[in-house]
């Protein structure tokens, strides 16, 4: 379902797009070039609940690589979203006659299969990527082109990506004023033709760049650039908004940039085998929201096999500029919106991980017959405040979240 898209994306183990990916993901690139297949399997748990709402996704993945020739090699992917639990239907104004949430029951699974071919020759490599991702309600196709420097001895990194995404929304067929249509009330019917039925185009451009550099041998540093251009459809087609005596379909901006710089640190500490990093990133778009994170972790050597990684994030982001807590008493110009994340909010993640790579043997082999083995156990506690998004007179329920993830990565 379309309710719980975005949160569930935004949890994957691979980054939104191909590129992208690949781009921040480069330590598993480099797996790659020392194996001739590497296989990882893994999922992903996420429960928010409080209240009358909560919500669970399971997210199921695997990923093949392997090395066809020597400057060649072609990676497949699988990722899927089960969801399950119930959420907001209606965003109610406040008012002493009416329930502050209408919620709707949620359950859907989405998949989506992925594929990279690398060319590699020497110092540089180019990536080649597609992905089609489907589900009742949502279809996606998206392609990417990434391409990345290794420069004097490997003491610089330069990449830069595009991806290029064509989506489709289900939506209610036929032409409404905004606030005078409906929510969608489920995905029956979608892509099958259906008359009440139609598909909305939502297209997407991401451009990406980012600077690697070892300045040190015990401080590297990557300075990440990144825009995004959206158009078309951008709204819940299942969420509404209470406007006067009716309940209308939220009503979004077709056209939508978004813009972000991230910094990154990392110091490592010869003494203690560990490692501190730091990382901070601003983020501006043209519907007026901005935000400004930072985080904190160490990584710690244990026992020669094991590593164990702590972090804390802090973030914070202004509304948007046509958000209203109350569209009754308050409305923004012409657009409307009852997404709690276009409204000002903060949020404090607390996480660990913990990483036993397997050593090899007198021979070289590990567990016997493979040439790497690696398990990731990971864990993150997020709690979010919404300082100015309520439902009636009561505050937002669901403001904590657990996410859970586990990770195999053989290496033949």
């Amino acid at each position: 379902m379309q309710l719980t898209r975005r949160r569930a994306r935004s949890l994957r183990l691979a980054a939104v797009g191909c590129a992208l990916g690949l781009l921040l993901g480069m330590s598993g690139a480099a797996r790659v070039a020392r194996a001739d297949a590497t296989l990882g399997l893994g999922t992903t748990y996420f429960r928010e609940s409080g209240g009358p709402l909560h919500m669970n996704v399971l997210i199921p993945s695997a990923e093949f690589s392997v090395d066809l020739a020597e400057p060649v090699a072609l990676t497949a992917g699988w990722t899927a979203d089960i969801v399950s639990g119930a959420s907001v239907a209606v965003v109610d104004a406040p008012a002493a006659d009416v329930d502050a949430i209408s919620s709707a029951t949620v359950t859907d699974t989405r998949h989506e299969f992925s594929g990279t071919l690398t060319l590699r020759d020497g110092i540089a490599s180019v990536d080649l990527g597609y992905s089609h991702g489907f589900e009742s309600d949502y279809r996606s196709n998206a392609i990417s082109v990434a391409a990345r420097a290794e420069l004097f001895d490997k003491n610089t990194i330069l990449s830069i990506a595009y991806g290029r995404g064509f989506d489709e929304v289900c939506d209610l067929a036929g032409s409404f004023e905004p606030v005078m249509k409906p929510q969608l009330d489920a995905s029956k019917g979608c892509f099958q033709g259906a008359e009440a039925r139609s598909e909305r185009e939502l297209a997407i451009h991401t451009w990406q760049g980012a600077w690697s550099q070892n300045w040190t041998p015990t401080l590297t540093m990557q300075l990440t650039a990144s825009a995004q251009l959206l158009h078309g459809f951008q709204s819940n087609p299942y969420r509404a908004i209470r406007i006067g005596k009716t309940a209308a379909q939220e009503y979004h901006p077709r056209d939508r940039a978004r813009y972000a710089l991230s910094l990154g640190l990392r110091y490592f500490i010869v003494p203690l085998a560990g490692a501190l990093q730091a990382e901070t990133r601003v983020y501006r778009d043209t519907w007026d929201v901005d935000s400004l994170s930072g985080e904190l972790a160490y990584e710690q050597s244990l026992f020669g096999a094991l590593r164990l990684r702590a972090r804390g994030r802090y973030y914070t982001q202004g509304a948007a500029a046509f958000y209203s807590d109350d569209y009754v008493l308050a409305p923004r110009g012409r657009y409307f919106t009852g997404d709690r994340e276009l409204s000002s909010m903060r949020s404090v993640l607390l996480g660990g991980q913990l990483i036993w790579a397997a050593l090899p043997d007198d021979d070289g082999d590990v567990l016997g017959f493979l040439s790497g083995f690696e398990l990731t156990a990971k864990g993150d506690v997020l709690k979010t405040f919404f300082d100015d998004f309520h439902y009636d007179r009561a505050e937002v329920p669901n403001t904590l979240a657990l996410v859970l993830s586990l990770e195999a990565r053989a290496m033949f």
